[in-house]
């Protein structure tokens, strides 16, 4: 049974408490990696709670962006849970990041959405998880609106290092800040499963992807149409084995029929909310799967 919320002890994380975090978030059955928790706490800032055993049982970080920060990893031990400690922690996060000119945005599942909604976040749009333990033959299908040539010219090929400076634009634009350290990253957890499409040595879009402790994490995918955000896809997938996620925005519907064609289940839905705005910074004309809830 959980002691009282009086003696916990609130701390300022940092990437000596990566293991700590990966196994509270293991305990509560998350996908996240030790590797995820150090890239995080090196690049962000957060506060966890210790217990009178010095035990880590909840965390809250924030990833700085530019004008608004990613919130994430808000979460409590289960048997600490009902006693305000996400609230608190959460509370810290924000006020912190607002004081520095930071919006906070954040994805929420929709028990999550309640919360935040009450504390000032607004629904931007929305998102889903899919998920499948085995994916099936997945064959981009021809797009019946775009011109053969066109279909024909596209150019699906390993993404190496030198090329993510030309996808810099694009998605800064996309995402709404610089990110490309986290693409640099995230090609050296999985370089096999990096591609990037091109028309006529033109950029047409980009996947990358990361290992996690129960399923390869697909994500970021940007892409000009369905046709380059499948055969994106079917690279990605094609590299990597085992259980997949991939978090796909909603007005992608005809990609999400297609990943169902692929053995693709329906996870969980989750809400893009941004505190004190009725819109996001981003540009989501190129959008098709985020990088993950935990980093936007």
């Amino acid at each position: 049974m959980a002691a009282s919320a009086e003696t916990l002890r609130q701390i300022d994380l940092s990437p000596a408490h990566a293991e700590a975090g990966f196994g509270l978030s293991a305990l509560i059955g998350w996908n996240q990696t030790v590797e995820d928790w150090r890239y995080i706490l090196a690049h962000g800032a957060g506060v966890g709670v210790l217990d009178s055993e010095d035990t880590l049982i909840g965390t809250a970080m924030a990833l700085p962006y530019g004008r608004f920060a990613w919130i994430c990893l808000v979460l409590v031990a289960p048997g600490w849970r009902r006693q305000g400690i996400a609230t608190r922690l959460m509370d810290a996060v924000v006020q912190r990041q607002e004081a520095a000119g930071r919006i906070p945005g954040l994805d929420a599942t929709p028990d999550g959405r309640e919360v935040y909604r009450r504390i000032g976040f607004r629904d931007v749009w929305r998102l889903a998880r899919y998920q499948a333990e085995r994916v099936e033959a997945a064959a981009p299908e021809a797009p019946p609106t775009l011109p053969s040539i066109l279909h024909d010219a596209l150019s699906v090929r390993p993404l190496e290092a030198a090329d993510l400076a030309r996808f810099a634009a694009p998605d800064r634009r996309l995402f709404g800040a610089d990110r490309l350290e986290l693409l640099f990253h995230l090609r050296r957890r999985q370089p096999g499963a990096a591609f990037g499409a091109w028309r006529e040595g033109r950029p047409a879009g980009y996947v990358l992807a990361r290992d996690g402790r129960e399923a390869v994490q697909i994500g970021p995918l940007a892409a000009a149409d369905d046709a380059a955000a499948q055969s994106l896809a079917a690279a990605a997938f094609d590299a990597v084995t085992g259980p997949v996620y991939i978090d796909v925005a909603d007005v992608r519907s005809g990609f999400v029929r297609w990943l169902e064609s692929c053995g693709f289940a329906l996870q969980r839905p989750y809400i893009r909310m941004i505190r004190g705005r009725d819109s996001g910074f981003d540009d989501s004309s190129l959008l098709y799967a985020i990088a993950g809830p935990e980093l936007g």
